[in-house]
């Protein structure tokens, strides 16, 4: 069966086509599949109010977003996502729900120097239904996340989040009332959609760890089974779950909540992984982050039948976006007030790059200025140590380098640190899989002491063996360092790293 669906948006009126169902899409859907659930009625007319009859619902979501504010070559920006989702609204009028699975703030200066309040105020701007927190929402400690809260108009969920030292919810942090507990209701079309959110417990290790200290994040069953429930009870007919974790390839901890049909959607983040999945008869969508997919879900409730029929599932290309719709007048506006101060720092021409620089080059120039701040500061046999997933770009090209590049290539404010008097022997167990420099890991001598020049998130990790020894704090950034380096030297060879 095929549905024409007509786009409107501010500017002007779009004829859509698209896809089948469960394949991503760059342009809009149109399914030729049967429904998922066994029910081929169509939403009909309805007194607003009286529970009967069937109801189109829209869901819409979001995950690993990192800040990407402005428009690019791979990301259509929050401005023309903002027009998209306006015009599907407008197809669906009261009938939609839009929904993100964290890790939204953290990423570009764009947004890390507003500290993700500009972002915040977006989503409230696009009827944002709730967000689950996720790993980078961290990154600024628990004062950020709290700043934010209180800028929101939506939740932020994560049920299993708790505070270490009362073992209670972190009320301070996520949504909580006593009528739905950690999770929302809202109501859509007449339809009470219950709305949980949980983080994956291994993500704490993903984490600065004297950001997450006070926090925990428990196994994720139970708390989702008793958030269902309570959700059931107080008259959801249908429950979304929208996790930060990925259940891309394995559901692992989430068979379970799965395999008894316990939530009728799940919305998922972490691992950037383009997902569009069947489960059980539960869809299971993620997208590759940064704004460069939405995903979505096309369904009806059947109110006589108490049945929930998952029409279509989609992962719709930035692509599409990009090239059909114009910037939202009124997301643009609210971004005006944040503008001047993130242009004044981000905009600053700070060299050159004479050949572009790799991912993997760009740890290996960060392992170099650290080394040579600290040799400059008279550390001796200085060995220095980054990890290539603090490096969030493929790579920048060769030409004018801008300071907001730089911080979009290290936008974690992750303090350099300086461990004096290692052993060899120990310092090879702390490199592990970090490219170290200048000596690679065979070449150190196990006996010889070293000074460790190296980054906050490692040295104090989970997986780091010089966690409890003495550090020294020397204030000091990655990425300023390495403006600075072209600041003094205006032209770099990315080909040298």
């Amino acid at each position: 069966m095929n549905h024409k669906k007509i786009y409107i948006s501010a500017l002007f009126t779009l004829l859509l086509v698209g896809c089948r169902q469960g394949q991503t899409t760059s342009k809009p859907p149109v399914s030729s599949e049967p429904p998922i659930v066994n029910s081929s009625e169509e939403p009909t007319s309805f007194i607003p109010g009286e529970r009967k009859g069937t109801r189109k619902l829209e869901f819409f979501g979001i995950n690993d977003f990192h800040g990407a504010i402005i428009e690019s070559d791979s990301e259509p920006g929050i401005f023309k996502i903002a027009s998209y989702l306006k015009s599907r609204y407008a197809t669906n009028v009261g009938g939609t729900l839009f929904l993100n699975a964290g890790d939204y703030w953290q990423g570009s200066a764009d947004s890390n120097i507003n500290r993700g309040a500009f972002l915040t105020r977006a989503m409230n701007e696009l009827s944002l239904d709730a967000m689950t927190l996720g790993n980078h929402e961290f990154d600024w400690f628990d004062t950020a996340i709290m700043n934010n809260k209180a800028l929101a108009n939506y939740p932020f969920l994560g049920a299993n989040i708790l505070k270490k030292d009362t073992n209670e919810l972190a009320t301070n942090l996520v949504h909580y009332d006593p009528t739905f507990q950690a999770s929302t209701i809202v109501t859509k079309n007449d339809v009470r959609v219950g709305i949980v959110g949980t983080i994956g417990p291994h993500l704490e290790s993903s984490i600065l760890a004297t950001a997450v200290a006070p926090y925990s994040f428990e196994p994720v069953e139970s708390y989702i089974r008793n958030e269902v429930t309570n959700l059931r009870e107080k008259g959801a007919d249908v429950i979304a779950l929208v996790v930060h974790d990925s259940l891309a390839g394995a559901v692992g901890s989430y068979t379970n909540i799965l395999n008894d049909k316990l939530v009728d959607l799940v919305f998922s983040g972490h691992a950037h992984t383009e997902d569009n999945q069947m489960y059980n008869g539960i869809p299971i969508l993620q997208t590759n982050g940064n704004g460069k997919q939405i995903m979505e879900v096309e369904a009806t409730y059947n109110f006589d039948l108490q049945s929930f029929t998952v029409n279509e599932t989609n992962i719709v290309e930035g692509s599409y976006i990009k090239g059909a719709f114009t910037e939202d007048i009124a997301t643009r506006t609210l971004f005006s007030e944040y503008e001047a101060q993130i242009n004044s720092v981000k905009n600053e021409v700070v060299g050159t790059l004479t050949s572009s620089i790799s991912k993997n080059g760009l740890a290996n120039l960060a392992n170099k200025m650290m080394y040579e701040y600290a040799v400059g500061e008279g550390y001796p046999n200085v060995v220095a140590v980054h990890n290539t997933g603090g490096v969030r770009v493929y790579n920048i090209p060769a030409g004018e380098v801008t300071y907001g590049d730089i911080y979009k290539a290290f936008p974690f404010d992750n303090e350099v640190m300086l461990i004096e008097n290692v052993l060899g022997s120990t310092l090879k167990g702390y490199i592990s899989f970090h490219p170290s420099y200048p000596l690679s890991p065979q070449a150190i001598v196990d006996q010889d002491l070293y000074t460790v020049v190296t980054i906050d998130y490692i040295s104090f990790g989970k997986y780091s063996n010089l966690a409890n020894v003495p550090q020294i704090h020397s204030g000091e950034y990655v990425r300023e360092l390495i403006a600075q380096h072209f600041r003094d030297y205006r032209e770099v060879d990315g080909a040298s790293y």
